[in-house]
């Protein structure tokens, strides 16, 4: 069984050898995604306060370089020390702070913080309950825990059951390699071993991803009141964003699939949370 203290390590190792080319290398820094991100930390700010937000695995700044614009107090925690020498902590109008701190171990007071964000994090974890747990502790009544871009388990078992060898179309054989030979191309590309990838990961590895149905009973356990989970990011949705004669056709789409729902939830790469206190 996987501890928790190799998965601390595994993820120290794979974002210190990612911290020069992380911004290269992950998809959260594309305009179309920074502006989604960005009209979710505005609807947050005006609703439960903008004070102060944590920012938990704040890796490189991607949500402080957003939030500092619409915040006035920032705490960015990170276990990668690498990746906290990258953030940017100028601005006029924000105070920004960083710690090297676990999500699980947070040294702050009880209801604190009006937003807790963490993007891309949960599938890092070595379990949830008492990662949740602690975020529930640091918010402030009313306040709101937003995640995003964790993996959903329907996706990823919608490409793992598809059969090996065979012509795929262009935007299905990208998401199957990524599925399923990702560990190939790091370590390819930056000698990072695929152990290192799947026990950073193990989250996703092991377990599949995420259903949203059983992060909402957790969350709801814990202690939340409201919990929505969102499905993100459907399969081409970038395809259609960058053409110029399907541009305005992205929202339609993925308004006609969320429809459809939950017969349509496999796909959909990737979960939402929006909890409240």
């Amino acid at each position: 069984m996987i501890t928790k203290a190799q998965v601390l390590q595994a993820n120290i190792d794979l974002h210190t050898k990612l911290a020069d080319v992380y911004k290269e290398t992950e998809p959260h820094y594309r305009p179309e995604n920074r502006a989604r991100v960005e009209n979710i930390l505005i609807h947050l700010a005006k609703t439960a306060g903008n004070n102060s937000l944590l920012d938990i695995g704040c890796g490189m700044g991607f949500i402080i370089d957003i939030a500092k614009l619409h915040f006035r107090r920032i705490t960015g925690i990170d276990i990668t020390e690498a990746m906290l020498e990258k953030v940017n902590c100028e601005s006029e109008t924000c105070d920004i702070s960083l710690q090297v701190a676990e999500i699980e171990h947070m040294l702050f007071p009880d209801e604190e913080f009006d937003v807790v964000t963490a993007y891309a994090v949960i599938h890092h974890l070595h379990e949830l309950k008492p990662a949740f747990a602690e975020v529930f502790r640091v918010l402030k009544p009313g306040g709101f825990f937003y995640t995003d871009t964790d993996p959903n388990y329907y996706f990823w078992e919608a490409i793992r059951n598809l059969p090996e060898g065979e012509n795929f179309s262009a935007i299905i054989q990208r998401e199957y390699d990524a599925v399923r030979h990702k560990d190939r191309e790091l370590e390819e590309k930056f000698g990072i071993s695929p152990e290192i990838l799947n026990m950073a990961e193990t989250l996703k590895h092991d377990s599949g991803g995420f259903k949203a149905e059983d992060l909402k009973t957790l969350l709801h356990n814990i202690g939340f009141s409201q919990v929505n989970i969102f499905y993100e990011w459907y399969v081409g949705e970038g395809r259609v964003i960058h053409s110029t004669d399907m541009n305005d056709c992205a929202g339609q789409i993925r308004s006609i699939l969320y429809e459809q729902l939950p017969l349509t939830k496999h796909l959909f790469k990737y979960l939402r949370i929006v909890a409240q206190k």
